[in-house]
């Protein structure tokens, strides 16, 4: 895999949007919290343009990925928000580009599509962690992103609320959004998860809903041979008073999984505060996940 170098005080950091359009004020307000932190800022083209419910047109906001990458004063591209447009990008997607001038990525939610890419076929390790938006009102989730991306791995030791399933479990991380997974079923970009960790969250999807998600995956054979499963907080994925709640979905949907499952890591929708390495080893023990390696180049 690919390694992205660390961040140093004064390096240049792009920001992108994919997906769906953003509002000015909200991408102003990251960029403040950014440029607190000693980086430089550059925002795209795109960002800041509108195409029906997407942040531009397609050509238009994966030119702006290109250029961030072709950059090399550039040195890491966060996403402005998720919403739904990335995936449109991945059959133009330069993944030459990508091997050539590898860089820290960040983003979660509609970012699954593009992560997930990255990955497995560029080869470069990428975050699943908060976007540039989520920054004002998620300071302990921005700040935890920035020292991680800095090198300084001393903050992550993350565990899940509750396990599901015990035992051990090692493999590379892979996943991300449920739903965006599950969107992927059927085509070139599908997720490949034989023998990795899985990781997924969502959020404001009934029980129902993540029962037939999960079902799907099953019978796509993708939580076949698993090295194990991490649920993320789930948020919204559920109302008090429910019949049957998420934990119950994914508690029966793993009752016979010989491999171990845990819920409730905080990264993702909902305010998660962990930021999630994708692409690096890591070991699932009980209720605590840990890295193997380091996800940023020595």
């Amino acid at each position: 895999m690919r390694k992205p170098a660390p961040l140093r005080p004064g390096d240049l950091i792009g920001v992108v949007a994919p997906g769906a359009a953003v509002e000015p004020a909200a991408v102003d307000a990251g960029v403040r919290v950014l440029e607190e932190a000693g980086y430089r800022v550059r925002v795209g083209a795109a960002v800041g343009r509108q195409s029906g419910y997407l942040a531009g047109t397609d050509a238009e906001r994966l030119a702006d990925l290109g250029t961030m990458f072709s950059d090399p004063a550039v040195r890491a591209i966060i996403a402005a928000r998720g919403g739904y447009g990335s995936g449109r990008l991945l059959p133009r997607l330069d993944l030459d580009l990508v091997r050539r001038n590898p860089k820290i990525v960040v983003g979660y939610s509609d970012l699954t599509f593009l992560l997930t890419q990255l990955v497995q076929q560029a080869g470069l390790v990428a975050f699943h962690g908060p976007m540039l938006t989520d920054f004002p009102t998620n300071p302990n989730g921005a700040a935890a992103l920035l020292r991680l991306l800095a090198g300084d791995r001393s903050s992550w030791n993350v565990k899940a609320r509750e396990i599901v399933q015990p035992g051990t479990g090692e493999g590379v991380i892979v996943g991300g959004c449920l739903s965006i997974v599950v969107a992927g079923l059927g085509t070139p970009y599908a997720l490949e998860t034989r023998g990795r960790l899985l990781f997924l969250e969502d959020v404001n999807e009934k029980p129902f809903r993540v029962d037939r998600m999960l079902t799907q995956l099953r019978q796509a054979g993708k939580l076949d041979e698993l090295a194990g499963v991490v649920f993320g907080d789930m948020t919204g994925c559920g109302h008090a008073g429910d019949v049957v709640t998420v934990r119950d979905v994914i508690g029966e949907a793993f009752a016979a999984a010989r491999y171990p499952v845990v819920f409730g890591l905080p990264t993702g929708h909902g305010g998660g505060v962990v930021t999630l390495p994708i692409g690096v080893r890591a070991r699932l023990a009980g209720e605590r996940l840990s890295l193997l390696e380091g996800p940023l180049a020595e």
